[in-house]
C-alpha cells in the first residue's frame, strides 16, 4: 500500500530534527561556566538530529526511489551519527569535571567503529535499499551489511558501562573538589545519560528480536524506538527550560591575590584566615581552584591540607563553616523576621537540599526546630 509523503510518525521525527538543531544552537550560544561540556552536548543534539533526518530518509516509502538513496551517503551518515554518540556522550561526562584534550591519539581511537562502518558501506557499495535488514545480498556484501548493523546496536552498550563509570566519578571528584555541587548540571547528565541507556537498550532488544518475530511486530518495534528519542529529547528542553537560572548561573571571580608561604603551619593560618576573616565560604559558587586561587596556594596543597589536618576533604570543609554561619543566623536577632530559605543563601550554600541534608547530620535537628528550641 502506497504511503503519504509525510504520515504522522515522519511528521514527529521531522520536528524533532528542528528542535535537536535548536537545543544544539542554544547549548553553544547560551553562556556557561565553563562551555566545552555544553559544546561536546551540542555536537551530541547535532548528530540526534542526523539520525532523525537519515532515518526518515531511508524508511519513508516514497523517498525510497530518490536519488539519494541510490548511494552510499545516507546510510553512511546514519551508521556514523548512531555509532559517534557513545563516544561523544562519554567525553560529555568526562568533560564535566575537567578539560579534556579532543584531539589526543587516546580519544580518536573512539572514532575506530564508526570508521570501519563508514568504509564497508562505501567499498561494497551499500545504498538505502540495500541497507534494509530483510535485504537478500548474497556473499560478502551480505556478511558487510550484518557486520554494521551488529556494530551500530552491540557497541554502544560498551559506551552505557563507561559513561556510568565516568557519571560515577564525576560524583566521587565534585564531592572532592567543590563546596556545592551544581544539581542542575548533574540532573541533566543524569537525564541524557539515562535516556539513552534506555534508547540503546530497547533499540538491542529490536535487533535481537527482529529475526522471531513479524514485520509488523519488527516496524512497530523500530517506531517505538524512534519515539522513545522524541520523548528523550523532549523532556530534555522541558528540563532545559524549569531549570534556566541554575543552568546560566554565572559568578565573576574576584582578582587573585598570590601568596606562597612556605611552611604547613603558615598554610594551615592562611587558610584559617581565609575563612573566619575573608570569610570566602560566603561565595556560593566557591571551589576548590577558585580557593587556591584567591589564597596563593596549590589546589592539592590544600587537598592535603585539609585531610591531614582537618580530616575532610573541601566540600565538607566549606560547609561546616556555612552551617556555623546558618546557626549564628537563626539565633540572630536581627534576623528574626528572616525565612530560612534566606538564611540558605545568605550562608553560601546554593542548594536547599544539601543544606537541609548538612544541618540535620550536624546539628542533629532541622533549622526550624533549632530555631524554635533555641527560643524556648
Amino acid at each position: 500500500m502506497k504511503t503519504n509523503f509525510l504520515n504522522i510518525h515522519d511528521l514527529v521525527l521531522v520536528l524533532t530534527a528542528v528542535e535537536c538543531c535548536v537545543l544544539a544552537v542554544l547549548l553553544n550560544l547560551l553562556p556557561a561556566k565553563r562551555m566545552q561540556p555544553r559544546q561536546i552536548l551540542s555536537g551530541f543534539f547535532g548528530l540526534i538530529a542526523l539520525v532523525l533526518t537519515t532515518t526518515l530518509i531511508v524508511w519513508n516509502g516514497d523517498l525510497k526511489v530518490a536519488a539519494i538513496n541510490q548511494s552510499p551517503l545516507v546510510v553512511v551518515i546514519l551508521a556514523v551519527c548512531l555509532l559517534l554518540q557513545g563516544p561523544v556522550l562519554y567525553f560529555y561526562l568526562r568533560s564535566l569535571s575537567r578539560e579534556i584534550t579532543l584531539l589526543r591519539w587516546a580519544n580518536t581511537v573512539h572514532l575506530i567503529p564508526a570508521c570501519i562502518a563508514a568504509s564497508l558501506l562505501v567499498i561494497f557499495d551499500i545504498n538505502s535499499l540495500e541497507w534494509w535488514p530483510s535485504t537478500s545480498l548474497s556473499g560478502v556484501e551480505n556478511t558487510a551489511v550484518a557486520f554494521v548493523w551488529a556494530l551500530v546496536k552491540i557497541s554502544p552498550l560498551g559506551y552505557i558501562i563507561a559513561c556510568v563509570i565516568a557519571e560515577y566519578k564525576l560524583r566521587e571528584n565534585l564531592k572532592a573538589l567543590y563546596s556545592d555541587i551544581s544539581m542542575s548540571e548533574l540532573k541533566l547528565a543524569d537525564a541524557v545519560l539515562a535516556g539513552f541507556c534506555i534508547h540503546w537498550l530497547w533499540s538491542l532488544l529490536a535487533y535481537v528480536l527482529e529475526g522471531w518475530v513479524s514485520a509488523s511486530v519488527s516496524d512497530s518495534l523500530g517506531i517505538i524506538d524512534n519515539y522513545l528519542t522524541v520523548i528523550l529529547v523532549n523532556a530534555l528542553f522541558v528540563f532545559g527550560l524549569v531549570n534556566t537560572r541554575q543552568l546560566l548561573s554565572i559568578s565573576a571571580m574576584p582578582a587573585a591575590k598570590p601568596v606562597q608561604p612556605p611552611k604547613m603551619d603558615v598554610k594551615v593560618a592562611v587558610i584559617e584566615q581565609a575563612m573566619n576573616e575573608s570569610k570566602l565560604y560566603l561565595e556560593s559558587n566557591i571551589n576548590l581552584e577558585r580557593f587556591a586561587e584567591q589564597i596563593g596556594l596549590k589546589p592539592r596543597d590544600i587537598s592535603a591540607i585539609l585531610k591531614m589536618h582537618y580530616q575532610s576533604n573541601f566540600f565538607e570543609f566549606i560547609n561546616r563553616y556555612r552551617i556555623e554561619e546558618a546557626k549564628r543566623l537563626l539565633l540572630a536577632p536581627e534576623f528574626k523576621d528572616e525565612t530560612v530559605l534566606e538564611i540558605i543563601y545568605k550562608s553560601g550554600f546554593n542548594s536547599s537540599s544539601a543544606f537541609h541534608r548538612f544541618f540535620k547530620r550536624m546539628v542533629g535537628m532541622t533549622p526550624t526546630e533549632f530555631r524554635q528550641q533555641t527560643k524556648s
